[in-house]
């Protein structure tokens, strides 16, 4: 259990792992933790790829796996993205609404423009979201997502970001529900979201 938690911390944020220590969430065949009482979201204010504004009222009337990364990423991003599409597919058949959301951390290069070719190259319904730091603060904050920029001396504009790596599912009500931590699975994913979804009140 305590290395669960230590997982989860990394890959799930910290707000994750603290609500597992103070009471346990329901875990669907290692693909997902389920929490016991889905969180609330305060207010945030973004934009997604079409510079339409992104907030609270964005993620109602729908499921939402929600990843954020950054478009420079060399490789979670991209491997997160495609796993993404692959549970998008397999759910495309079902009356399933679910929205996939790619939100950045690193608004200072990630414009909308750049959201738009990025994410719609992995799906075409996929939405990018970007804002201004303190935008997206408002909304990692809460969650628990921690990401650091890692300066690159001998080219200052090609950084890295670390970040955190799990996909976080919103229910239709707008409520964090649950979160899937890496190795992501789209087979696994897929079957859990479709019983979060059947017990979903």
């Amino acid at each position: 259990m305590l290395l669960l938690i230590l997982a989860l911390a990394l890959a799930g944020g910290v707000w994750t792992a603290q609500q597992l220590l103070q009471r346990p969430g329901k875990v669907d065949e290692l693909a997902s933790t389920r929490f016991p009482v889905a969180r609330e979201v305060g207010a945030f204010e973004l934009i997604d790829h079409n510079s339409k504004p992104f907030n609270n009222a964005s993620l109602r009337d729908h499921w939402s796996f929600v990843f954020f990364g950054y478009t420079h990423c060399p490789d979670v991003c991209p491997t997160t993205l495609a796993v993404l599409n692959s549970v998008a597919q397999r759910l495309k058949d079902s009356q399933t609404r679910a929205r996939f959301i790619f939100v950045t951390v690193d608004p200072q290069r990630d414009t909308p423009e750049q959201l738009a070719r990025y994410v719609t190259y992995f799906n075409g319904d996929f939405i990018g979201v970007t804002g201004t730091a303190d935008g997206i603060d408002q909304l990692t904050g809460q969650l628990g997502i921690m990401y650091l920029q890692v300066a690159n001396e001998t080219s200052p504009e090609s950084y890295l970001i670390d970040h955190t790596a799990g996909v976080f599912l919103f229910d239709p009500d707008g409520r964090y529900h649950a979160v899937f931590t890496p190795p992501l699975s789209a087979e696994d994913m897929a079957d859990a979201f479709r019983t979060m979804e059947k017990d979903f009140q």
